[in-house]
């Protein structure tokens, strides 16, 4: 049995998270909509969670169409909250203990990469890649266990994804680890600009 298996039968059935609630400003439209090849971005992003993970769900705006309808998509529970907003709709949500999580402008995520951060779960309440000197809490693992650490931050207009860290116990991926399955972090790499998507449309999203 694979060590990945190993886990997810340790610690049961994990769900992947989409969070799609930000407003592309950058983008001038809805950057889960835009199209790799013939594909959308939002469509590249479920097929490598639907593979991954047990279960697949979409925090945010629903103001986008995609293929796979069957995925639920949810309202923020708490409005104007931001990302970590999102991360406490997902995991308030989720029946699952342990989550993952992911911008909706990440095309090239890595399955071999995910199932690696999976089997990195040692009981720790987040495993979060570091990434160039810097975390990578939108490609990350979150417990339910989080719940009352981002609730506080919530309450105390904190927003900061990082500001509950110190409150759990978090686990960090080097990255010369992640490189072992993602030597050029691709993974990590965001649609935040036009040139950006101009930049990647001769890639293969994998």
């Amino acid at each position: 049995m694979s060590r990945v298996l190993q886990k997810q039968r340790e610690w049961g059935k994990m769900t992947g998270i989409v969070l799609a609630g930000g407003k592309s400003q950058r983008m001038g439209e809805g950057k889960a909509s835009l199209k790799i090849g013939r594909k959308q971005v939002i469509e590249l992003i479920l097929e490598k969670l639907r593979v991954t993970f047990d279960n697949v769900l979409i925090v945010g705006n629903s103001n986008f169409i995609f293929p796979l309808s069957q995925v639920r998509v949810l309202a923020d529970t708490i409005l104007g909250k931001g990302p970590l907003g999102g991360i406490y709709t997902g995991l308030l949500n989720s029946k699952s203990e342990y989550n993952f999580f992911c911008a909706c402008d990440m095309p090239f995520l890595n399955i071999d990469l995910l199932k690696f951060i999976i089997s990195e779960i040692d009981g720790s309440d987040a495993v979060i890649p570091l990434v160039r000197g810097f975390i990578e809490p939108l490609h990350a693992i979150y417990s339910k266990r989080c719940l009352p650490a981002i609730k506080n931050c919530l309450e105390s207009e904190d927003l900061r994804i990082k500001s509950f860290f110190s409150k759990v116990k978090c686990k960090y991926i080097p990255e010369n680890k992640i490189k072992r399955y993602d030597p050029s972090l691709l993974s990590f790499l965001n649609l935040n600009t036009p040139e950006t998507v101009e930049l990647i449309k001769g890639l293969s999203p994998g």
